[in-house]
């Protein structure tokens, strides 16, 4: 079982250390431990219970009735969030329901047969934005509700990175892209399927790619960005992480790379807010991403 620091909570949950401390005092949300020398740490259950209750925050529940509902509840609760993630078209959910079996099965096959299947009916793109995308979302959710192991999760992303790096080596590169596009994660996410599957739309459409991944050092961007003169960098917010850190990684990149796009994906409602006021680009959809390499 992991351990965190009440920091490594304050990341994850993009809640505020003070308030995640308030909780504990006024609610008794969370029930640290201690080490030997009195730092206090948290496991693996009280991560996920923390998690679901900024989930039942977000979606305007009060705090002082989340902390008297039972485990129970709770999970009752984000079941009502999950079961609100499924699709509408009945083929398609079909597909999704198919793909968790094949992961809480460990079953490739199967999972091989949804995918190709997906793809003969919808192509690579509506297979991620339809299938894949939405099964993201919902496993993500069933972790934080115990309902999944992160074995399984894993394994899930690790079959999509498989279809994805695939799809990407199918494709020839440019002759004479009009775009170089560098793609990474900053040195705390790891979280890169999002940004994989652009690395596929980009050089779908002719652009040249330079593709960093996961976990970049700063001063690795800066050396690359200098030498390979790109006209555009991308990276996504997936992990949670405090507003603040994201705010400072985009001021930098606009500072420092005055002269190419800075494109950014991802972040909760009061980021993009705060983004919007900046001189990004911010790609919420596919078709965002498309009309951005148009221009």
């Amino acid at each position: 079982m992991s351990t965190y620091t009440i920091k490594d909570l304050e990341r994850l949950s993009s809640q505020k250390a003070h308030t995640i401390r308030m909780w504990e005092q006024r609610y008794a949300l969370l029930s640290p431990e201690r080490t030997d020398t009195n730092i206090r740490y948290y496991n693996d259950e009280q991560l996920k219970k923390l998690l679901n209750v900024c989930m039942l925050i977000d979606r305007g529940m009060k705090i002082s009735h989340i902390s008297k509902l039972s485990k129970l509840e709770m999970a009752n609760e984000i079941e009502k969030i999950i079961a609100g993630t499924y699709q509408i078209d009945t083929q398609i959910e079909s597909m999704v329901n198919q793909a968790l079996i094949a992961i809480a099965t460990y079953d490739e096959e199967l999972f091989n047969e949804v995918f190709s299947g997906a793809i003969g009916v919808l192509g690579l793109k509506n297979t991620y934005i339809k299938v894949i995308y939405p099964l993201l979302v919902r496993t993500g959710l069933m972790w934080t509700n115990d309902t999944m192991l992160p074995a399984q999760e894993h394994f899930l992303s690790n079959l999509i990175r498989q279809k994805l790096f695939s799809a990407i080596n199918s494709i020839q590169p440019s002759v004479s892209p009009d775009q170089t596009w560098i793609l990474f994660l900053n040195e705390q996410e790891d979280h890169e399927i999002g940004l994989l599957f652009a690395n596929y739309l980009l050089r779908q459409q002719g652009k040249k790619v330079i593709y960093l991944g996961a976990r970049v050092p700063y001063s690795n961007l800066f050396n690359v960005v200098q030498n390979c003169r790109p006209t555009h960098i991308y990276t996504f917010f997936v992990r949670n992480q405090l507003n603040q850190e994201w705010e400072e990684l985009v001021d930098k990149l606009l500072s420092e790379f005055e002269s190419v796009k800075t494109c950014v994906s991802g972040g909760d409602e009061k980021l993009i807010a705060a983004l919007s006021k900046k001189n990004i680009h911010q790609i919420t959809t596919v078709e965002g991403l498309i009309d951005i390499m148009k221009s």
